[in-house]
């Protein structure tokens, strides 16, 4: 097979070729590509000997039993990742459209979905029948030319290039404390909360020293103390 280019015509490559060559550059070996694939080692050697062949181009280098990816095959993985996740994530999409609504892709945070959207989510169904909803956990922001996402629920600055930002909330933290710790190390104001560990969420980096500083006290220990993601994992 040829890889024949026609004007107007999508030039790609076949999607199980492409498929077994992602998997094989993901995981540096053809046998555990084949293994999450379940093909043959053979089987996917040969798919991404034909995929050389259609570009004309060396993506794996081959000594003995190992193989690792050429400039060029590292390049093309890269490149190519995205667009195999994007076409999953529309194929799912696809499947699970169910009504004259169509589909929402949307990003939310995890603390926030589960307290907050997740529980107001049957109104929503009730409302708006025809309207299936896809949730996908974001800490970071993102691009979205990059996902296959429509909207996400996010905090920060409002600078995402690219979107449009409508404001739903402000946010107030305030530190917390379990009560056997209070009882045990004698809190009563705020200085005493150095006494014990200051829980780092890598979201909200500074709000220990803002609080602090609030405070009137020194933020030097405002980066001490253990670091967790998500705030459900401190509550």
């Amino acid at each position: 097979m040829n890889l024949e280019i026609v004007p107007g015509r999508l030039t790609v490559p076949s999607l199980s070729a492409l498929a077994a060559f992602e998997a094989a550059a993901r995981h540096g070996s053809f046998t555990r590509a084949a293994e999450e694939l379940n093909l043959t080692q053979g089987a996917v050697s040969r798919q991404v000997a034909h995929l050389e062949t259609v570009l004309g181009v060396a993506l794996f280098q081959r000594a003995r039993q190992r193989v690792a990816l050429t400039p060029a095959g590292a390049a093309y993985a890269a490149e190519i990742r995205d667009g195999l996740s994007r076409l999953a994530a529309a194929t799912v999409s696809t499947m699970a459209f169910r009504g004259a609504g169509g589909v929402l892709n949307l990003a939310i945070l995890p603390t926030f979905g589960t307290r907050w959207l997740i529980p107001r989510l049957p109104r929503f169904t009730e409302a708006h029948p025809g309207i299936t909803i896809n949730f996908t956990t974001k800490l970071v922001p993102f691009d979205f030319a990059r996902e296959p996402l429509d909207a996400a629920v996010h905090f920060g600055d409002p600078v995402w290039p690219g979107a449009r930002l409508h404001r739903l909330m402000g946010e107030e933290i305030v530190p917390v404390a379990a009560p056997g710790l209070v009882a045990r190390l004698g809190l009563k104001e705020p200085a005493d909360m150095l006494r014990g560990s200051l829980l780092q969420q890598s979201t909200r980096p500074r709000a220990w020293a803002n609080w602090l500083e609030q405070q009137g006290l020194p933020p030097q220990r405002a980066l001490m103390g253990p670091r967790f993601e998500q705030f459900a994992m401190v509550s």
